[in-house]
Formats: structure tokens, sequence, C-alpha cells
């Protein structure tokens, strides 16, 4: 009959010593010391907030907000206008940056109309870094009609699924004030001495 002992023996090469097994299972159980391997939230000694524990030997800590430092990169903004399109006498002057730190993005644009030779028709947009989760409106923005000295407000509407950002202004009527689409003649006639800026911060989609 064949032998197949050899099949059942341990393999020794693998196996813990008595030492290590000691502390790997005391280090399994929940909040058992600063090296346990699972911490539950809480205030307690050994639990997750008070950050007297390592994790891959490091020093944990309580992460706040102002830890998380994002960092702020240029990107190459297009836009356009619902109708006809403008036209520029070299490449469009328009800026862009986004801060990014998790699923949150927050961005800034500058658009500059000096090389602009057409301000076409339809209400202007610019495209966003990244697509959004959800729909936003965001109020942060600023047109500068340089020849009249006055600023006029700017918004942005975003739908979701979508990184378009449809410009608007706004208009009154009695006591109601609305957005109006942001186009030329519309709050005011563009020309070339002026320039616009919005920004936001929003939800990117997964």
């Amino acid at each position: 009959m064949p032998d197949y002992s050899d099949r059942f023996k341990p393999d020794v090469r693998n196996v813990p010593t008595p030492e290590e097994v000691n502390f790997y299972h005391l280090a399994s159980d929940k909040d058992s010391g600063p090296g346990a391997l699972h911490h539950t939230l809480g205030l307690g000694p050994s639990q997750a907030s008070p950050g007297n524990h390592n994790h891959d030997g490091r020093n944990s800590k309580r992460i706040e907000l102002k830890n998380l430092e994002g960092q702020s990169v240029s990107y190459q903004v297009m836009g356009g206008s619902t109708g006809t399109q403008p036209t520029f006498s070299g490449t469009p002057l328009f800026t862009g940056t986004y801060t990014k730190w998790g699923n949150m993005c927050h961005f800034q644009i500058d658009v500059d109309m000096d090389n602009i030779t057409s301000f076409g028709s339809g209400q202007y947009y610019v495209d966003l870094p990244f697509v959004s989760n959800f729909s936003y409106q965001f109020a942060d923005g600023c047109l500068h009609d340089i020849s009249a000295n006055r600023d006029y407000p700017i918004f942005g509407h975003v739908m979701k699924d979508s990184n378009r950002l449809y410009l608007k202004s706004i208009d009154a009527q009695g006591n109601t004030a609305y957005n109006i689409p942001f186009q030329q003649g519309t709050p005011v006639t563009l020309s070339t001495a002026d320039n616009f800026h919005i920004a936001g911060t929003y939800e990117i989609k997964p």
C-alpha cells in the first residue's frame, strides 16, 4: 500500500513562534491597546480619535479639513456660446485653475476679452475641469465693464453629469430679481477692454 504520510507532515517553515501568536492574537482585539490592529471610533484611550496609536509605522491623528492640503492645478478652459461662436485674433485668453481634495473641486476661471474680434451670439459658457455629480448654481462671478467703470454679477449653472457651465447675469422687474443669459448686449454691450471671472466648489462625479 502506498505511503502517503509525507503529505500530512506540517510545513514548519512558516509556523509562527509562540510570541508571534500571542502578539497577533492580542493585536486583533478591538481597542485592546495602542498596538491593536482594529480600533473603533471614540474618545477612549485606545480608540481611533485620540491618535495615541500607530498604523503602518506612522502615528495616526484625528483628521480635520485643515489637514487636507490641495494643490492648485492649471487647466485649459474651453468655452463658447450657444449661437454663433465668438472669434479671436489668437488663442482665447481663458485661464483656469482648480484645487481638488477627495471628490471635491474648487475651480476659478478668468476670461480676458483683449483679442476677441467678434463676440458671437447666444448664451456664453465655459467648461469645468471635471464632470459634476449634481446640479449647481454658482454665484461667485463678476463682469468688469471697464469703459463704464461698472461691475455686474455673473452666475454659472451646471447640470448633473455635465461639466458645461452656462453663464448668467441678473435683471430686475419691480421687486423681483431673476437670472438672464449672459450674452453680447446682456447685461451690457461688451468690448475688448472688459473681462470676467467666476469660481465655485462642487462634487465631482465618481
